[in-house]
């Protein structure tokens, strides 16, 4: 199969120590939105008593948060698809995810998305009540 690609993709040949494999950096992403996903969960059982009895007052309030479950729902969802597109993508398809990275300005997500090596370390290094100040 001839490799013709656009110029966001490079083929194995022009490898440099920045080029991962598109899966990689999939498999990033979808990792970030099943966090996230958690998250939305974990956020509605802290809220869903205030929720519920703001809903008794106004059912129409009721039907708005009902987004909150949409949007962890929805997140969940990319999550798994990411998570099943990333092993059928080539391994020749490589990215440099660096400069992409430098559009995310939360400095953890950016260098967990970018596979820096200390992004790993940052992964259990959050704890429930820590600020992130951006």
């Amino acid at each position: 199969m001839a490799q013709t690609m656009n110029s966001r993709f490079e083929p194995a040949e022009a490898s440099s120590a920045s080029n991962v494999p598109i899966a990689d950096v999939l498999g990033r992403v979808g990792r970030e939105l099943s966090h996230l996903a958690e998250t939305m969960q974990q956020f509605q059982a802290v809220v869903s008593p205030l929720i519920i009895a703001a809903g008794r007052r106004d059912r129409e309030f009721l039907h708005e948060v009902q987004d909150f479950d949409h949007i962890a729902q929805k997140l969940a969802c990319l999550a798994a698809f990411l998570a099943a597109l990333a092993p059928n993508t080539s391994s020749r398809w490589l990215i440099d995810p660096n400069l992409a990275s430098q559009a995310v300005t939360l400095a953890a997500l950016s260098s967990r998305l970018a596979g820096t090596p200390d992004a790993d370390a940052e992964n259990g290094a959050w704890e429930p009540g820590d600020c992130e100040l951006f």
